[in-house]
């Protein structure tokens, strides 16, 4: 079964009113954390990008978590275990099964995201 994979812990972040200003003088967002799940994350490679870019063709990564994970929305971001950052790009209930979600991600290196 697919859920018994979701072993890995994710903390999904919600950018605050706050916000810092750089040196140069732009704005920086402020994250907090909103909740966490556990999933698995898969890399999407030349086949499965083409099956993506049917949604947005920045994906790099997928997660896949319980259904219960339908709070999380194209506004947050996801930090897996090792601190990588991840944007939301799309959420998706596979053939409409209700069993899992599929959450579409953009590898982001900086910890500022700001769109």
């Amino acid at each position: 079964m697919i859920t018994d994979y979701f072993t890995e812990s994710f903390t999904v972040e919600s950018q605050t009113t706050a916000a810092s200003k750089s040196a140069i003088g732009s704005w920086n967002p402020t994250w907090g954390t909103l909740g966490t799940f556990k999933g698995f994350m898969d890399y999407l490679d030349g086949g499965d990008k083409a099956v993506a870019a049917q949604y947005i063709e920045k994906a790099t990564h997928v997660v896949g978590c319980p259904s219960t994970c339908t709070w999380i929305k194209t506004y947050h971001r996801i930090k897996d275990s090792d601190s990588k950052i991840y944007r939301v790009l799309n959420t998706d209930n596979p053939i409409r099964r209700s069993h899992h979600l599929e959450i579409l991600l953009e590898y982001n290196r900086s910890d500022n995201l700001s769109t």
